[in-house]
């Protein structure tokens, strides 16, 4: 079988899933201060590489087409170089929380990473993006969310492709996040499979709230300060585990909750909540996230941003306000935590990462 699979891909051919069943691992890179994590995907036969935000948080794939004018640091893709490339044109625009945007049309094609070959799917060029996008360093987007979180109406996602061709013996993908080496290797993405080496102790399984967003329920949050104890938080409700973005992102109410036990944080209208850089010092511990009746800890220097320009001493907090409808946990959060996607149950699995 391993013969067949690999005379197929030699000549560009698809391979039945049937036959694949592959568990695939897609090592990420991290852009700047934890910004955001990509790893590389392959659009088209033969395939055209891109580097791409691979996000919980979306259901779309997009890229940069030729058409893109602003789009000049991005990579673009061209169709007359692919053979599995099907015209489709509809109209398309997706824009974020945070402002940005892109928009254009669709097209459909083969998407590809690693060996894990998905036919047919739609794909958004980019004819226009916001500032945002134009200075990024990747050069598009996939989406690992369910399709209601789709902007293009009505299409399979990229999960939704995976189960609906039977891809995978497993319809799951795990997410395992570290500090980057010198060559900017953050972690991994394992489509397929649970790496128990990545994590310690056993995962805790949490249904979903609904098949949209990978939604969950949250149940506290706690302080626990090394020599002093745990202090509870009045935080709770529904949250998205997102890939895609950097921060955890609470309401108001709660990140003013969350900040009362930083000694010095404030809300700066121009920043943002800020706090001291040398929190970790303060308040040594780790801030819990109780789900499943179990708490998953972030080290208090994970909370700890960036410098903040000319104020000497302060730095940006990683727990930011703006979120509604549910709490975001980013990639703060699975930086310390290996995350279990289980599109097949509903589902997710969360373990503290082994560093």
């Amino acid at each position: 079988m391993e013969a067949r699979i690999r005379a197929l891909q030699k000549h560009m051919l698809q391979v039945p899933g049937k036959w694949l069943q592959t568990v695939q691992k897609v090592p990420v890179k991290e852009y700047g201060f934890g910004i955001e994590y990509y790893g590389e995907v392959g659009v088209g036969t033969p395939p055209q590489i891109f580097k791409l935000d691979l996000d919980t948080g979306s259901g779309d794939v997009w890229l940069a087409g030729q058409e893109c004018s602003v789009c000049s640091r991005h990579k673009k893709f061209t169709p007359k170089l692919s053979t599995t490339y099907r015209a489709e044109g509809r109209k398309w625009g997706i824009s974020y929380g945070d402002g940005s945007f892109a928009a254009g049309y669709t097209i459909r094609d083969t998407v590809r990473i690693g060996n894990l070959t998905v036919p047919n799917q739609v794909i958004g060029l980019a004819t226009n993006e916001s500032k945002a996008y134009q200075v990024d360093t990747v050069d598009g987007l996939l989406g690992l969310s369910y399709s209601g979180v789709s902007f293009i109406p009505g299409v399979s996602t990229f999960l939704d492709n995976i189960a609906e061709n039977n891809i995978l013996k497993k319809p799951i993908f795990s997410v395992y996040i570290k500090e980057k080496d010198k060559n900017d290797y953050a972690g991994e993405y394992l489509f397929g499979d649970i790496d128990k080496s990545r994590f310690v102790g056993e995962l805790t399984w949490v249904p979903l709230s609904q098949k949209k967003f990978w939604e969950i329920r949250l149940d506290g949050v706690s302080f626990s300060v090394d020599g002093v104890g745990k202090e509870e938080m009045d935080i709770t409700g529904p949250a998205i585990i997102d890939t895609g973005t950097t921060l955890i992102v609470m309401s108001d109410e709660q990140a003013t909750e969350f900040h009362r036990g930083i000694p010095s944080a404030e809300n700066s209208d121009i920043y943002g909540w800020i706090v001291p850089c040398n929190t970790d010092q303060v308040v040594p511990g780790n801030l819990s996230f109780t789900i499943g009746g179990v708490d998953f800890a972030v080290p208090v220097k994970n909370l700890v941003r960036e410098p903040v320009k000319g104020l000497d001493g302060w730095c940006f907090s990683a727990v930011t306000s703006g979120a509604s409808n549910f709490i975001i946990l980013g990639d703060i959060f699975l930086r310390s935590n290996y995350v279990v996607f289980d599109r097949g149950n509903a589902q997710v699995g969360i373990a503290p990462s082994r560093h």
